[in-house]
């Protein structure tokens, strides 16, 4: 027996079943520019059909080469160990992600037995599985000689290259003359028979045998007669083979499928074949794959026993929360099962509704193409949820909800035909407050980001707080679900609270917008904030963790920037705003700043006539407009951490809805205002509104819960004024950037003294602008760039009494004398 066959029979020994121990396996190497694939003399999985997610184990012939080498260029396969078999000893490697592997184990060939025994509670095909698909959730279940992030980057090297290949292909068909006018839905039907016909081919199902791969129609009959698929298309057409032939030769000679996961072909299916025409056309709404996948997996189906486990969709529409949650239980079920078990078990323990009857063929089929190599016998049931109380049957009926619910408001007619439509106006609200009347085991709902904070969500946010002891908020940045803007995000409750346990686990994760195609590819999000609370009798709400929260709980006391300025908004018309101005003074008209967009702190802009004849006016008309006040932004200047601008106005002028109007409640100096205006212009009032303000515009309410110091020196104001009068003479300055921005850091400086924060949170705080572009006249660089000094609080690093430079550290910090320093390590020790 040589090592090859020796390393198959001592995998059988330690738990592999016979079939998922493979000889000569053939694999698309992803990982490489080229369209590469590879073989491997023996590899073993720890769950049939074989694929990349279930690869636990492989073997390759040194033959000479660097190993690790060798082994960097079989990473695509998934398995965490390779064999390398070089003369008479085999060695043992870690396949990493983006490290060099590492050699763990070398023996003889006559010790592979044992080598397999002495390693059999580590090396089980269960234990191999619950590392690669538990272990990846945060659970506590890992093997050190598992990466976790292997998996991430093959996969989406796999949706890229599917994706592509598939693009391709489509392209290919609608060239070829009649292909433009193809029918939505027979593209559909006919590019999912040519992805299961190529699965079956590559990973050399018996069946592929059956029809001749050189005609197309010849396959397309053969798929469906596998499946028990109805026709195309209600009349039969002779001009589909001809259409997609060429598709097909080219699907063909395409990455092959072998090593695959269903899983991807069906998300890929999916995603890239309903278009935003074809959404618009038919409605169809689909969920992104990492976004599905992440709420699957946070909801720890492992935790629960799988017989115990029905998994429902409603609203399923393309069904990717179904093609995830097949993949995650069918993870759960016991090795030693056939296919055919598994199958009949999923199609009990998974269902979804959709009212679209073409999202439900949709996901129908991409429930099919991830169930491989099992026939037919998902259906996607349609039907209107809405009506007749079907929605709160199937919720009865099942224990785990996954939904992207139907954002947008009941119409008139809706109110007219559905009850709940008259309970509340929202259909996501509707459909959450559903879930949560049958108190599922544990659900994963994508929903707009209003819900995080927003009062229109606030009693389902409680019924959260009181029903689950696990709850955590996904929010995701615009652009994640492709064609939409609308903003969203998602929430995952589990765990049922018991009547005694007041405990409650909240987990506020964030994907920021530089991390979106990370997220999308690998699922890989930004940050993360947990807190462990007790729930009181009178739930408050309040599940999101914002950033920056030690900083806003040590302010919490502080005065809010309400009590000192009443924020009004300015200027609104009866008629459109670009009408009611003038750049010339007219009767009726008076001074005014009418348009905030490309504000720069500090700095006002051109200043044009505002129609103020009160007939014409909605808003704004017995404001009091003469007072000096802080004039700032009312929408957000950026999506980033710098967001708001404001100056000090003297003059007494009007401005538009696009800015707030900030009244002193008292009689203050001008000083008084510039220095306020310092405030609303720094590093706190921009942390406090971005974090708790939508993406375009800003609430009073958060603006007037600003915090500000307890006192304001006055050296603020006078620094400010001075900045100001640059501002206005900037071009007679030989070095003007330079100097600005020295002087707009001492401005922070010295408003962040008053703050008077501890140097950990100051630091949390400066580090939440790092990379944000602030919107000024003039050049700047974040704090950190410009006075590069550790360990020192801003004001201290531009006072000028610290210089980085020398061995300053050394002479400030003295070694200890040698007995303390002794006395101190036995201490330690």
């Amino acid at each position: 027996m040589n090592a090859v066959e020796s390393i198959a029979q001592a995998a059988r020994d330690v738990g592999y079943r016979a079939e998922a121990v493979v000889s000569d396996y053939a694999f698309a190497d992803v990982l490489s520019d080229a369209n590469t694939t590879r073989i491997v003399p023996l590899a073993a999985f720890t769950r049939t059909p074989p694929s990349y997610r279930s690869a636990a184990l492989a073997v390759v012939n040194g033959e000479g080469r660097r190993a690790v080498d060798l082994v960097g260029e079989h990473r695509a396969l998934g398995a965490p160990l390779l064999f390398v078999i070089e003369q008479d000893e085999v060695t043992v490697w870690q396949v990493r992600s983006d490290a060099p592997p590492r050699a763990i184990e070398k023996v003889k060939h006559a010790d592979i037995a044992q080598l397999f025994t002495r390693n059999k509670a580590n090396w089980h095909p269960d234990a191999i599985h619950r590392a690669k698909s538990i272990g990846a959730s945060g659970a506590a279940y890992q093997l050190d000689f598992v990466d976790l992030g292997l998996l991430p980057v093959i996969e989406g090297e796999i949706h890229v290259k599917l994706d592509r290949l598939l693009v391709e292909t489509l392209d290919l068909a609608r060239k070829v003359p009649g292909g433009d006018r193809l029918n939505v839905r027979t593209l559909f039907r006919v590019v999912f028979r040519l992805l299961a016909a190529k699965v079956l081919q590559d990973r050399r199902h018996p069946y592929a045998d059956d029809w001749d791969a050189d005609d197309l129609g010849s396959v397309l009959a053969g798929i469906e007669s596998y499946y028990t698929l109805g026709a195309i298309e209600a009349k039969p057409s002779a001009t589909l083979p001809r259409i997609f032939d060429a598709a097909w030769r080219h699907l063909r000679a395409g990455i092959s499928f072998s090593n695959i996961s269903s899983d991807d072909l069906a998300f890929v299916y999916e995603n890239t074949l309903v278009t935003p025409e074809t959404r618009k056309l038919f409605g169809t709404h689909s969920t992104p794959r990492q976004v599905a996948e992440y709420i699957v997996q946070r909801l720890e189906l492992h935790r629960h026993r799988p017989e115990d486990i029905r998994i429902y969709e409603p609203f399923a529409g393309a069904g990717v929360f179904l093609v995830s949650a097949l993949r995650h239980l069918r993870d759960l079920l016991p090795v030693e099962w056939t296919d055919q078990q598994r199958h009949d078990f999923l199609i009990n323990h998974i269902s979804g509704d959709e009212v679209d009857p073409f999202a439900c063929e949709v996901a129908t089929l991409s429930l099919i193409l991830a169930d491989y190599p099992n026939h037919n016998g998902w259906h996607v049931r349609e039907g209107d949820l809405f009506t007749d109380e079907i929605l709160d049957q199937r919720l009865q009926a099942n224990n785990i909800i996954v939904c992207n619910p139907p954002f947008e408001s009941f119409s008139k007619a809706d109110r007219a035909k559905y009850p709940v439509a008259n309970k509340t106006y929202s259909k996501a609200i509707a459909a959450l407050s559903a879930a949560l009347d049958s108190k599922p085991l544990a659900l994963g709902f994508v929903l707009p980001r209003s819900f995080i904070l927003d009062q229109q969500f606030a009693e389902q946010r409680k019924r959260l707080e009181v029903l689950y002891k696990s709850v955590e908020i996904l929010k995701m940045p615009d652009g994640i679900f492709g064609a939409s803007d609308v903003e969203s995000s998602a929430v995952i409750a589990s765990d049922l609270r018991d009547a005694n346990d007041d405990k409650l686990k909240i987990r506020s994760t964030e994907v920021a917008e530089y991390d979106r195609n990370l997220f999308l590819k690998t699922g890989h999000v930004t940050v993360q904030r947990e807190e462990e609370r007790v729930v009181d009798a009178a739930p408050s709400g309040q599940l999101w963790l914002p950033p920056l929260g030690d900083v806003w709980a040590y302010l919490s006391s502080y005065p809010k920037l309400g009590t000192i300025l009443e924020t009004r908004r300015g200027l609104e018309w009866h008629y459109n705003q670009a009408a009611a101005t003038s750049s010339e003074p007219s009767p009726g008209y008076e001074a005014g700043y009418p348009n905030a967009r490309h504000l720069r702190q500090y700095l006002p802009p051109q200043k044009l006539w505002l129609d103020f004849r009160r007939e014409n006016l909605r808003c704004g008309a017995t404001h009091d407009w003469a007072t000096p006040k802080l004039i700032a932004s009312a929408t957000r200047l950026s999506r980033g951490a710098w967001c708001i601008g404001g100056f000090a106005d003297l003059e007494g002028l009007l401005c538009s809805q696009q800015f707030f109007a900030m009244r002193p409640r008292h009689t203050i100096s001008s000083i008084d205002l510039f220095t306020l205006s310092a405030v609303l212009n720094g590093a706190v009032a921009n942390a406090f509104l971005a974090i708790n303000s939508p993406k375009d515009r800003f609430r009073t309410a958060v603006v007037d819960d600003i915090p500000v110091p307890v006192t304001l020196p006055e050296k603020i104001g006078e620094l400010v004024a001075a900045y100001q009068a640059l501002l206005k003479n900037w071009e007679l300055l030989a070095d003007k950037d330079a100097q600005l921005a020295q002087l707009l850091t001492e401005i922070d400086a010295a408003v962040l003294k008053a703050y008077d924060l501890p140097l950990r949170l100051e630091r949390q705080l400066l580090a939440f602008f790092k990379d944000a572009e602030r919107p000024l006249a003039h050049d700047w660089q974040h704090w950190d760039s410009s006075h590069p000094m550790p360990g020192l609080s801003l004001a201290e690093r531009v006072s000028g009494q610290f210089k980085a430079s020398g061995d300053w550290v050394q002479s400030v910090f003295q070694p200890l004398p040698p007995e303390e320093s002794t006395l101190l390590r036995k201490y330690i020790a």
